[in-house]
């Protein structure tokens, strides 16, 4: 079998993957190699392929121009080209999307054998995959990952929000198969969308987590936490989110500035994306609060506000809050939380909103 997943949006790239760099390199970066590890190390697959956008940014890395990384024998990374050699956020993304599709077409075009399937991966993707099924007859497989309807339902609307929507709704009607990874997603959040027999194309998966290897030896955040805290033995209240408004985290922060007994008990610590200058908008805007709430009075000595971290970073911490503390995901809709997963695999305790 030879799979091609297809992903357009963040830097996709082989481990180690700085997750936060942009605001599209989240959790579904993590779920695309993932995925494609595990299938090229079944015998009954050829080849994996992941496609994506080629882009040139010094500050993202050089590695995001090159045309193909191998990652293991039957597993590569290849990107595509366009006039536009910008990295695009994803509300940029459509009007690259003809050109991408192109693109995606003429490669496909010069592979010595077509795939068996393309899994796309957000609704720009499934756009690309559907113009490459009407050409060559490959079938679909839609994953959404995080859908759009959700997010209007907390209130927040615009044009490209609608926009979005509407690409979700046409991936969703046009797949040949849809993969979610948990039940509210397959019984509320896909079927929200109204797509009549969208049920009977629909496949639950829930995924696993991988296991990384471990970081003897290896000094992390968690051995720096004397930097910020006036006692870093204490517990800790561990969150881990990008910084937009519906990950909630500056609510977090205000309660637990107004919990003289929680901070007695536990420091936080808060892995807010990469602050390498980058953000902006929303994000810039969250990553101000929270830097004010931090140097504000009653969080001062009891609140870790890291600049940067990589993967090891989170596993650290992870450990760390399974030692008398908690993880906590204080967002207002969580179409997923890789995140609660990885902590309850170090076997820490989590708290969530439902």
């Amino acid at each position: 079998m030879h799979i091609v997943h297809l992903a357009l949006g963040g830097c996709l790239r082989a481990p180690p993957v700085t997750f936060g760099i942009t605001a599209d390199t989240g959790g579904h970066i993590a779920y695309v190699l993932d995925a494609a590890t595990a299938q090229a190390a079944r015998d009954d697959v050829d080849a994996v392929q992941i496609v994506t956008r080629a882009f040139d940014d010094p500050l993202l890395g050089a590695v995001h121009a090159v045309p193909c990384e191998p990652l293991t024998g039957k597993l590569a990374i290849h990107r595509l080209a366009t006039a536009d050699r910008r990295y695009l956020e994803k509300e940029e993304l459509a009007a690259d999307l003809p050109a991408f599709a192109d693109a995606f077409c003429t490669w496909l075009a010069a592979l010595p054998r077509l795939p068996d399937v393309i899994h796309a991966h957000f609704a720009d993707a499934a756009h690309v995959a559907h113009h490459a099924r009407a050409r060559f007859a490959i079938p679909v497989v839609y994953t959404p990952h995080a859908l759009g309807l959700d997010k209007s339902r907390q209130g927040a609307r615009s044009p490209a929000l609608d926009a979005r929507i509407a690409q979700e709704r046409a991936a969703i009607a046009g797949a040949d198969a849809i993969i979610v990874s948990t039940r509210d997603e397959a019984d509320r959040q896909v079927r929200a969308y109204a797509v009549a027999d969208a049920a009977a194309r629909l496949h639950c998966v829930p995924p696993g987590v991988p296991v990384r290897p471990g970081n003897a030896g290896r000094r992390t955040i968690v051995d720096r936490l004397g930097e910020w805290l006036d006692e870093p033995a204490r517990p800790i209240l561990l969150v881990v989110a990008r910084p937009v408004a519906k990950k909630n985290i500056a609510a977090l922060l205000r309660g637990y500035a107004a919990t003289p007994a929680l901070r007695a008990l536990a420091n936080i610590v808060v892995l807010a994306g990469q602050q390498d200058g980058r953000a902006l908008g929303e994000e810039a805007a969250v990553l101000a609060e929270l830097k004010a709430l931090a140097a504000s009075l009653p969080l001062r000595g009891r609140i870790a506000l890291p600049a940067r971290h990589d993967a090891a970073d989170v596993d650290a911490l992870d450990a760390r809050a399974a030692k008398g503390g908690v993880f906590v995901n204080p967002a207002l809709h969580e179409p997923f939380g890789l995140t609660l997963l990885e902590a309850a695999a170090a076997a820490s305790r989590s708290v969530s909103p439902n």
